[in-house]
């Protein structure tokens, strides 16, 4: 073990997070996860305790190094949880219509039993359907070697299931489980999912021996950020009074943004580059003025980015410093048009380890900000100088919170808006102080050409004004700012902008109160680089207070295109429908897929995520459910008392969620399908009327949005034949619904109810369903999970015969794929495992699709 000073590590950026579990509220090890199958997930989180107590740790968990096995397929490999995590998929029926319990491998034996500790009888025989409470458990001596994604805590699970039915039987995929790897993967194993990965995609990291798999751990205190600002001066940063604007923003970065005990330095450029000031700690309020007194005001000739980053890292270095973990802001307007150039000094700074953020100011900016940025670890932002667009301040703000926004004193932004001011008229709006924040409070008012007039209202009324203490203007640097003594009382505060017609910018942030978890929101897209067409990214926000999830917020992100296009909201949710995976988890998804069609080889588009509750109905879950291990004595998600909430109160937030570059040309028309049904389920089945209802989410014309213009609902008696094609699975038309109708979907979001009368009431007979969408274009969604169903009689524990309504069985494909051994060797930082992988490639059958007689004629 090994001990450092950071460099360019950092707690909010790390891959595992080990936080003090009193605060997180749980200690169940969990990986953030809200991306699709094979993407890669956010972080793993571990707790202290976890960590620190050995004896309760395997107790609760079995071998440590196997719970990070587990977390690090979520994390790497984008695997899902192949045990229940819902009521519904504790058992299903095979083909055979015997109950099976949902495990992976079928290998793995257990027992069943009740919430009473008593035997639950299962006997697929019997006619009997398990009690609603019966969950089956693994026995400590099992034989099975699959799964890690199942039940790692068991000592004879060395594997990940595979689905090559040649390979080890006791590792064998179960693709009929109804569970989240077999509907979110689409019925394809682990190992399916993991060689389509880097890491084992082209024969990468073959099976090998490995004898000592003990990790190396490099212990690093935190330290300061070292940002050096290197912005343009050029020409053409006196169009749009962009140097004005310029040091307006940048003014407030240093006064209000960075907290105290981080560095900021200076850099200017145009044909050459001039720093203005080295590094210099940001700890006192004349500090951070004379710092900022050096901004550039003027502007001078033409643009040389390079120049800027190579004063930049001098900065960094002065005094002998390291500039490994540095960081420098480029901010900038125009193509680069002096030596040296970026590609010149790229090289350089990804092997001194310094980041770049770029703000591309304009749609002239450089092309070559986006790559410069994400090739060296830095984060891209940009400015469209829209009317409405808060786009820079947001941007300069998101790269303190992006770094620092678990760290206590780091600004919270609430609100963040840019208005014109009608001629006789006012620009007003508020912002809502919630419980968790108040200290630090600061509202900015900035204007573009004439005095104006401010007032504030505190949610008991009183005014803050020209007359008030807090009441601070700046006429050089064109700003008001309102400065809240104390901690500032939690509710609605307003405010009012008075003066001439002309542009005004207005933003409000506040810090956490000491000892408390706020509310967060971070967010990412699934791609923000765009090159392949139809052309569409995933939006992705995490509202959360401390690490647990905040549920039933107003999230709407706001895309700002290239001028003159107008900008798009997409509203975002968390119903576990379209994008966005799981239901209740606090992230909302949505899809972006309004790009110009106009010819546009540097189009960029910013993202701005407005997440709030007005109306104080937001709430946290009790006991959250994350992806994550099983204990040793399984608790299910099902299980969990998830009911239980408590209430945020009213809150408002505003982040940048970065940018968006699309450097191709998008085609016109309708390109895009209806989105996957990933929830179709049996809510109710009538043996005396011969038929069973079906319920989903309705999906989106495009993807998430709009309305689809049909359904296309399959049903078959034979699992394998539907799970291998749907189009094996014959055709239910609206002649065999009896409620809902296949040609009139409703609109996302949704829930659709079908009642299907099925073809014969034979009490050996198993139905499968299968659902997608089209749209009038004649594009197709994926087909949905498929689910069983039997119209037999029933007979409950305990119960005399009776007819009783079937739950809810999802049943899922068999797919072949690649086949498991031992152990794989894992690069982690935290642990290694050793695993050997034998894998054979099988092809696919193709099905062709053929004409089919009518449903009864079929099955006659």
């Amino acid at each position: 073990m090994t001990d450092s000073p950071a460099a360019g590590e950092l707690f909010d950026a790390a891959n595992i997070i080990v936080s003090n579990h009193e605060n997180v509220g749980r200690e169940t090890p969990y990986t953030n996860q809200f991306g699709s199958c094979g993407e890669e997930a956010e972080y793993i989180h571990l707790t202290d305790k976890f960590i620190l107590d050995s004896r309760w740790r395997v107790d609760k968990y079995g071998d440590p190094e196997k719970v990070i096995v587990h977390e690090w397929g979520h994390l790497r490999w984008g695997l899902f949880d192949e045990y229940p995590r819902s009521q519904n998929e504790h058992f299903y029926l095979n083909e055979d219509r015997e109950v099976e319990a949902t495990r992976c491998s079928l290998s793995v034996v257990g027992k069943e039993y009740d919430s009473k500790g008593k035997r639950c009888n299962i006997n697929p025989k019997s006619g009997k359907w398990p009690k609603d409470d019966c969950r089956f458990e693994p026995i400590s001596n099992n034989f099975a070697k699959g799964s890690y994604m199942f039940a790692s805590f068991l000592a004879s699970v060395t594997e990940f299931c595979h689905s090559d039915v040649t390979g080890d039987p006791t590792s064998l995929h179960n693709a009929m489980a109804p569970n989240q790897q077999n509907i979110q993967c689409s019925y394809r194993s682990a190992w399916d999912v993991m060689l389509e990965s880097e890491d084992f995609k082209n024969d990468n990291n073959p099976a090998r021996q490995v004898t000592d798999t003990t990790p190396t751990f490099r212990v690093v205190k935190s330290a300061p950020l070292r940002i050096v600002l290197v912005l343009d001066v050029s020409g053409s940063m006196v169009v749009n009074d962009r140097i004005g604007t310029l040091n307006q923003i940048a003014t407030k970065y240093i006064q209000a943004t960075v907290p105290d005990g981080h560095f900021v330095g200076l850099v200017e450029f145009d044909t050459n580059a001039i720093v203005t000031s080295n590094l210099t700690e940001l700890k006192t309020t004349q500090g951070r003025e004379a710092l900022a007194d050096l901004l550039p005001a003027t502007t001078r000739s033409a643009t040389c980015i390079g120049c800027g980053l190579q004063s930049g890292v001098e900065v960094l270095e002065n005094g002998g410093q390291d500039a490994n973990g540095g960081i420098l802001l480029l901010i900038t307007d125009g193509q680069e048009n002096q030596p040296p150039y970026i590609e010149n000094v790229k090289p350089t700074l990804v092997s001194k380890g310094v980041r770049v953020d770029t703000v591309a100011l304009s749609d002239e900016a450089d092309s070559k900000l986006f790559n410069l940025s994400t090739e060296t670890g830095g984060i891209p932002f940009y400015y469209t100088e829209g009317n409405s667009s808060s786009g820079l301040n947001d941007a300069l703000t998101a790269t303190i919170t992006t770094r620092l926004g678990g760290s206590p004193n780091v600004p919270i932004q609430l609100y963040s808006e840019k208005g014109t001011i009608p001629n006789g008229g006012k620009v007003t709006g508020s912002a809502f102080i919630d419980a968790t924040i108040g200290k630090d409070t600061k509202f900015f008012f900035l204007w573009s050409t004439s005095v104006v007039s401010v007032v504030v209202n505190r949610p008991n009324g009183d005014v803050i004004d020209i007359s008030s203490s807090e009441y601070n203007r700046n006429d050089a640097k064109r700003t008001v700012s309102v400065v809240i003594t104390g901690v500032a009382e939690p509710g609605e505060w307003l405010y009012e902008v008075t003066g001439p017609v002309q542009q005004v910018e207005i933003s409000i942030q506040s810090v956490a109160k000491d000892n408390t978890q706020p509310v967060r929101v971070t967010t990412t897209t699934s791609n923000s680089l765009i090159t392949e067409t139809p052309a569409k990214t995933n939006i992705y926000v995490q509202v959360f207070r401390g690490y647990t999830p905040i549920l039933k917020a107003s999230v709407i992100a706001t895309v700002e295109r290239p001028n003159p296009y107008s900008p798009v909201d997409v509203q975002l949710r968390d119903n576990g429908a379209g994008a966005d995976t799981l239901k209740g988890d606090g992230v909302y998804s949505g899809v972006f897929m309004d790009f110009v069609t106009a010819t546009c080889p540097n189009c960029r588009y910013n993202i701005k995520v407005t997440a709030e509750d007005k109306d104080g109905i937001a709430e946290v879950p009790v006991d959250a459910s994350f992806s994550r291990v099983l204990p040793v004595n399984p608790v299910y998600p099902s299980d969990q008392n998830t009911n239980q909430t408590e209430r945020v109160g009213q809150f408002s937030r505003v982040a940048s969620g970065g940018v968006i570059q699309a450097p191709v040309t998008i085609p016109p028309g309708d390109n895009f399908p209806p989105s996957r049904i990933t929830d179709l389920r049996v809510v109710n089945a009538s043996h005396d009327q011969q038929t069973i209802t079906l319920a989903w989410t309705a999906p989106g014309n495009d993807f998430d949005r709009g309305t689809a213009d049909e359904y296309d609902l399959r049903i078959s008696k034979n699992f394998s034949s539907i799970s291998s094609s749907f189009i094996n699975g014959d055709v239910l038309t609206n002649q065999d619904i009896n409620d809902g109708d296949i040609k009139s979907p409703k609109t996302f979001g949704v829930d659709e109810i079908f009642t299907v009368q099925v073809p014969e009431a034979n009490e050996k007979t198993t139905y499968y369903f299968s659902v997608r969408a089209r749209d009038a274009a004649g594009n197709e969604g994926d087909p949905s999970n498929i689910i069983s169903a039997s119209i037999v009689l029933f007979v409950p524990d305990n119960v005399e015969t009776t007819a009783a309504p079937l739950e809810d069985f999802d049943m899922l494909p068999v797919i072949i794929g690649c086949s498991v051994a031992a152990a794989v060797v894992f690069f982690a930082v935290v642990v290694a495992v050793v695993v050997k992988v034998m894998c054979k490639g099988l092809k696919k059958n193709n099905k062709v699709e053929h004409s089919k007689p009518s449903l009864k004629d079929a099955w006659k």
